[in-house]
């Protein structure tokens, strides 16, 4: 697996822009999920991606998680060439399934997963 992207949980995502283009992120337009209760912004910089993932409303999964920290890295995103096989060795490995195989608006409809670990936090796998 490679790592696609490092996604931020953050309250405002044109807050959270603002800091990052300065340093010299170029974002995306922002769009909804509305399954998943969120607004994404993926930017890049010299090849590597972050995601800014805000909470739509008050008491979203998001929401929660931002309450308890504040804004902060939330997740790092794998690409995987067989995700049904990699969950499985991940699951093997203890990574408990956080929110399972579904298909995803901000990759075009490909699957993604998400799994947590105790020790390594949460992961996003999204199929290549």
């Amino acid at each position: 697996m490679k790592i696609d992207h490092i996604g931020y949980a953050v309250k405002d995502i044109d807050k959270a822009k603002k800091p990052m283009e300065e340093i010299g992120f170029v974002f995306e337009e922002t769009v909804q999920d509305a399954e998943r209760n969120i607004y994404i912004a993926f930017g890049g910089m010299n090849g590597y991606r972050v995601e800014l993932v805000a909470p739509v409303c008050e008491g979203s999964p998001v929401d929660i998680y931002l309450e308890k920290v504040g804004p902060t890295p939330y997740h790092i995103c794998y690409k995987s060439t067989d995700i049904v096989s990699d969950i499985e060795r991940l699951k093997k490995k203890r990574f408990r399934i956080s929110k399972p195989l579904s298909p995803a608006m901000a990759f075009g409809g490909k699957r993604v997963a998400f799994l947590y670990s105790l020790s390594a936090g949460l992961i996003e796998i999204v199929e290549e």
